[in-house]
Formats: C-alpha cells, structure tokens, sequence
C-alpha cells in the first residue's frame, strides 16, 4: 500500500483526513481553519524585491529563475538635448518616449528599448508609434560602442540614464525616412522639427505601428 494522505470535506464543512503510511491507516477530524493553515504551510515562498524604482516606472517584470528584471518608465520630459552627427540640438521637442531597460542581477544592462505610445491615458491597448530617428530597430535601441553604466546599489539608479541615452551622438543608423509622414532625412527632420512641439508629431509626423500596443512593449 503506498503512502498517502486523503481529504474527504462533508457538506457541513467538517474535514476529516485520512492517513496511510507504511500499511498502517489513521483517522483524523481537523477545522477547515487548519487545513488552510496546513496547506499554506507547504507551498514554498519565493519573494524577490525590486528595491526603490525610478520615478516614472510603469512596471517592473521579474523573472524569478535568473533575477533578471525588466523595466519599463517614461521619460518625464517634453524636450530633450539631441544630437546628430556634429550637431547638438539643446531643447530638442520629442514625442511621448518610453524606455525598456533589462537588468541583469549583477546590475549590468543587457538591453534597451524604445518605444512612442499614443500621447493619451495608458492602457495595454495604447497604439504604440515609429520611432522617427535613428538607432532604434522596431524598439530595440542601439547605443553603438556607448557603454551604458552598471545599476549595482538598485534600479533607482536608472533615473537618470534616460537623460543620458538622449544626449548621446546619433548617426543615420537604423534610420528610415518611411518612419516619418514627411519621408525627410533625419537631417532635414530635424530641422524641420526644432521649433515645433509635441502635438505637432502626432498631427504630422508619427506613423503607427501596425497591430502594436503598450502590452508588445511591456
């Protein structure tokens, strides 16, 4: 006879448990409060802790087998310092941004990801845009041979970083002018759009992504 343990609750919610263990079978009533406590008891608690988050984080996943998170928060400004080529376009109007940021447990950041919501209340339904510059494939960024800097004492760390990514030299790589109404190149985009504001990119400029929400970029 092998060993097991059966739980027969009755419609006046008295539990009885029956034992059998090494041929020999054991009787037992318990409250329904105890074999809550009981089960409880045995599943196994896991708990990982994000530690302080950046301000504007929209969410943080956590993949519990490698620590690894995954975080996602929005860049708080309306402009930003750019630049392009040898050109440094202080104040520069940007679109709505959201950054990706996948974090490794040592603190080490292993991607970044861009990504043009819908400039309204988010929700996973959001309509995600095309990012009309450089270096960003699909959302993937590509920051060239920038290193970007460890997150070791906690993810609060990142709070800067967007500002950082932003002012960092664009090329034309990754850059496709069917990403913009205009099909300008990036440097007459940038002309065009140095005095304009945010508005002006969705009436104007923004091309959606097809078939692409909030919930493909979380």
């Amino acid at each position: 006879m092998e060993n097991e343990i059966i739980i027969r609750i009755k419609e006046d919610e008295t539990v009885k448990v029956e034992v059998s263990e090494n041929g020999t079978i054991t009787h037992k009533n318990i409250s329904p409060d105890t074999l809550i406590q009981c089960i409880q008891g045995s599943i196994e608690q896991n708990v990982i802790k994000s530690g302080l988050l950046p301000s504007g984080t929209l969410s943080v996943a956590i993949d519990s087998s490698n620590e690894s998170k995954y975080i996602v928060m929005e860049f708080p400004d309306d402009h930003a310092d750019m630049a392009y080529m040898d050109t440094v376009y202080e104040r520069f109007p940007i679109p709505r941004l959201l950054f990706g940021f996948a974090v490794q447990e040592s603190g080490r950041i292993s991607k970044v990801n861009l990504g043009v919501p819908a400039d309204e209340k988010l929700t996973m339904d959001t309509k995600m845009y095309k990012y009309p510059f450089s270096n960003v494939s699909h959302f993937t960024m590509c920051t060239g041979s920038n290193s970007l800097p460890d997150v070791k004492k906690g993810l609060w760390q990142l709070t800067n970083l967007p500002y950082h990514i932003m002012r960092l030299p664009d090329n034309d790589d990754h850059f496709m002018d069917s990403h913009n109404r205009f099909s300008m190149s990036r440097r007459d985009l940038m002309e065009h759009l140095r005095d304009k504001d945010r508005n002006y990119y969705y009436e104007h400029v923004l091309v959606p992504m097809p078939n692409t929400t909030l919930k493909d970029f979380m």
